[in-house]
């Protein structure tokens, strides 16, 4: 076995203890209960990951708008510096595979582990995800950063950003 695959195991088992703790512990307490939404303008999350306002990676909602006829504002857009070559494409579907796929699923749609990665496409706040896990209290991931190169890590975000294009 080469260390490699030594450190993907190893973190691989650390993962599936973190994410399905034993029934010996102790239940966690109960968390706090969420502060009330002090701006009222404030949009209220919508889309596919509005029920996950608690990680670190969703975005701050869109400025109201200025009148109510405009049409909302487009997604952002990944930039071509951030897209992924053809070769980071590979290097990062192994990754997501060996490192991703347990707890966000095999597409990025989200599961019970793991939040949807649809419409996250900041790489440095990606790339600050797997390396620190755990951001803010209440964040479930793992630090996952141990486990990758440099060259994965950054081809995993930018092809995280990118959608999880095939």
């Amino acid at each position: 076995m080469t260390i490699r695959t030594l450190l993907l195991t190893a973190s691989a088992l650390i993962l599936a203890a973190a994410c399905n703790p034993s029934a010996t512990e102790a239940p966690a307490p109960a968390p706090a209960p969420a502060a009330p939404i002090a701006d009222p303008t404030t949009p209220a999350p919508s889309g596919p990951a509005a029920e996950n306002t608690t990680d670190s990676l969703a975005s701050t909602p869109a400025a109201p708008e200025a009148t109510p006829a405009a049409p909302a504002p487009a997604a952002p857009s990944v930039t071509v510096a951030n897209s992924p070559t053809l070769e980071e494409i590979a290097t990062a579907k192994t990754a997501y595979a060996a490192t991703c796929a347990m707890c966000h699923g095999p597409a990025g749609q989200g599961t019970q582990m793991g939040v949807t990665l649809a419409n996250i496409h900041d790489v440095v706040a990606i790339k600050d995800k797997i390396n620190k896990g755990m951001v803010k209290p209440g964040d479930k991931m793992p630090p996952m950063g141990a486990a990758l190169t440099p060259a994965s890590l950054d081809a995993l975000a930018k092809y995280i950003a990118a959608g999880l294009p095939q």
